[in-house]
C-alpha cells in the first residue's frame, strides 16, 4: 500500500471534518485492519492514534475473543460469525451497510461485557487502493 493511501487524511480539512465526528471512525481494510481513526475512536479506546494503527479493529475494541488465538483478531473460533467482519467483509465487496445490529463481548473496565453495536461500512476507493468507512454506535451506552 502506498504511503500516499495510508496518509491521505492527513490534508487539512479532511482531518479536522474526521476527527469533528462524534460518534468512533476507522479507515479498515478488508481484514479489518485499521489504517486511521478519529478522536473520538481515540477517546473511547485511549489508545495514541499512531498505536492504533495497523492493529485490527477487535484488538483495539478489547474483544473478548482476541486472546483466543495468538493471531489475535480473526483468529479466534468466533471470528468467523463476527458481525463487525461480516459488515467489513460486504463493504469489501462493494456492499454499503447501515446500522447493522450486532453484538460483541468486549472487556471493558476489566470485565467481559455484552455490547450491543450498530455497524455502518462504507466502502471506498483513494488512489489505486481500496478501503472501508467503519462507524460504531451504541459502545459507550
Amino acid at each position: 500500500m502506498s504511503r500516499l493511501a495510508v496518509d491521505f487524511l492527513d490534508q487539512g480539512l479532511h482531518r479536522v471534518l474526521f476527527d469533528a465526528m462524534p460518534l468512533p471512525v476507522f479507515v479498515v481494510d478488508e481484514d479489518v485492519n485499521v489504517l486511521e481513526c478519529n478522536t473520538a475512536a481515540v477517546r473511547l479506546f485511549g489508545q495514541g492514534k499512531r498505536s492504533s494503527k495497523q492493529q485490527r479493529a477487535g484488538d483495539i475494541l478489547h474483544c473478548l475473543h482476541t486472546a483466543e488465538s495468538p493471531k489475535g483478531c480473526g483468529g479466534a473460533s468466533a471470528c468467523s460469525d463476527c458481525g463487525l467482519r461480516e459488515a467489513v467483509r460486504a463493504a469489501s465487496r462493494g456492499r454499503a451497510v447501515t446500522r447493522q445490529r450486532a453484538e460483541m463481548e468486549l472487556i471493558q473496565k476489566g470485565r467481559p461485557t455484552q455490547v450491543d453495536l450498530r455497524i455502518s461500512c462504507q466502502p471506498f476507493t483513494y488512489g489505486k487502493s481500496s478501503f472501508v468507512l467503519l462507524v460504531l454506535e451504541g459502545l459507550n451506552s
